[in-house]
């Protein structure tokens, strides 16, 4: 006779690497709650699932080797009720060596809420159209190169605009095809053909007003624009990191835009 043991999903975080995109294999992981360890179940291809837990908001610190350490704050209202689920970006470590060496940029501005950026010479793909039916909006994409293919994750990209001094956010929901996917919410902006869709990088954001974004230093030139809001105010700034690595004033060359709607204005600090 089988015995068939149930067990209650209650959390799953897939680990993905900021720099790259990639999930993070590394099993060398402790989640701690408090002075509680955590104990969830490796499932592969950067997933980690907790079970039989109640489903209340808590806060986890995570140490992952080779990245630096991390908090994550649960909160499960923002969560599908029936699979509760989300991404958690790592950056890695100085002593991170495995896919080579990383370029950073840190220091303080006051008010600090999010800091984030994209390569603007490596997207992933290009923007052909945006169309709604029936409630499902979708997207189709064109491959960088003819015969190429477009490969996506269920997660947040940029859109940048055709002169490259700003991008809206999308996120994907489920992909249809290779140059099809599906997107949880319809773009806000007016956005052209052959605008690059670009990856995400995360940086940190606080505490203390402190800010760090890393990224891989894969190249002797490397224009990335960066992504930022302080104070209520959303900016946008444009950067070498080969020229600006180290401790910056994230302001200086920075754009503050209001947010897209259609008609974008913008005042220069």
């Amino acid at each position: 006779m089988s015995v068939v043991i149930r067990a209650r999903l209650s959390l799953a975080i897939r680990l993905i690497d900021t720099t790259t995109g990639r999930v993070i294999e590394e099993t060398d992981i402790r989640f701690l709650s408090g002075e509680e360890i955590l104990k969830p179940i490796n499932k592969g291809e950067g997933i980690w699932v907790f079970t039989g837990e109640s489903r209340k908001d808590f806060s986890m610190h995570i140490i992952a080797r080779g990245f630096d350490e991390t908090d994550l704050d649960v909160r499960y209202e923002t969560l599908d009720p029936k699979l509760p689920k989300c991404d958690v970006f790592l950056m890695p470590s100085e002593k991170n060596r495995k896919a080579g060496s990383v370029l950073s940029i840190h220091g303080h501005l006051s008010k600090l809420e999010s800091i984030e950026a994209v390569a603007v010479e490596r997207p992933i793909c290009r923007y052909r159209e945006t169309s709604e039916k029936r409630g499902v909006i979708s997207m189709s994409l064109m491959p960088m190169t003819i015969g190429g293919r477009v490969v996506t994750e269920n997660m947040r990209y940029a859109l940048l605009s055709e002169d490259g001094s700003r991008y809206e956010v999308f996120e994907i929901i489920d992909q249809v095809n290779q140059t099809q996917v599906v997107l949880k919410d319809m773009l806000k902006g007016e956005h052209k053909i052959n605008e690059r869709v670009c990856r995400i990088i995360y940086g940190r954001a606080g505490p203390n007003d402190e800010f760090m974004l890393k990224v891989r230093e894969d190249g002797s030139y490397l224009p990335y624009l960066i992504h930022f809001t302080a104070g209520g105010n959303e900016y946008f700034r444009p950067i070498d990191f080969h020229l600006e690595s180290g401790e910056i004033d994230l302001k200086d060359g920075a754009v503050m835009v209001k947010p897209i709607t259609g008609k974008d204005t913008a005042d220069y600090e």
